[in-house]
């Protein structure tokens, strides 16, 4: 089963902010590991970001939901771990 992924409107300035080489890595783990088992690859968030799942990739992170029913795979935020701020992003961008 293929999964469709929906990209939220800030991801694309997200990966230009951590760089070429590394934004090539994630769409191509994107498109490996998340059109293909969204819920095998990725970990559970918690607090409020409940809901939502991360995948590693590096240093780097992509916090998306799955919508099991519609087979869709929403990402709503991409970028490195430090101080754990790709987080909090998330967070904001889901209220």
């Amino acid at each position: 089963m293929s999964w469709a992924i929906i990209y939220h409107q800030d991801v694309e300035g997200d990966l230009e902010s951590i760089g070429p080489s590394a934004a090539r890595r994630i769409m191509r783990a994107i498109d490996k590991k998340l059109t293909t088992e969204p819920l095998q690859f990725g970990t559970p968030l918690s607090a409020n970001l409940v809901g939502f799942r991360k995948l590693r990739i590096g240093d780097n992170r992509v916090v998306y939901q799955v919508a099991e029913a519609k087979v869709v795979v929403f990402v709503l935020a991409v970028g490195p771990r430090r101080d754990k701020e790709i987080y909090r992003i998330a967070t904001k961008r889901i209220m």
